[in-house]
């Protein structure tokens, strides 16, 4: 099953404020233009809810880490990845929380 897969990483913010918890996807998506697949991820509609104490919570994109061909591979086979400094990923948290 040929595709594309891609690392997409998302940010929560709670009210108005960005938290410290990001979310990171791994997605599949029939077809073979990595930029239609970007085009795709950034024209979603975002993630928001009401958390239990009544806030909203919303999970903006922060960053498509990766997006690369994908096919069947070998059983334990690395099939995407990023490599990352720990530094970019607090900036990609961005906490406004102190």
């Amino acid at each position: 099953m040929a595709g594309q897969l891609a690392i997409v990483v998302y940010r929560s913010l709670v009210g108005e404020f960005r938290s410290k918890t990001l979310d990171v996807q791994v997605r599949w998506f029939a077809g073979s233009d990595p930029e239609e697949v970007r085009r795709l991820i950034e024209a979603e509609p975002l993630c928001a809810y009401r958390n239990p104490c009544g806030q909203l919570v919303t999970w903006e994109l922060a960053e498509i880490m990766a997006i690369e061909p994908f096919s069947t591979h070998e059983s334990g086979e690395e099939v995407v990845g990023f490599i990352a400094s720990t530094e970019e990923l607090s900036e990609l948290a961005g906490s406004d929380e102190g």
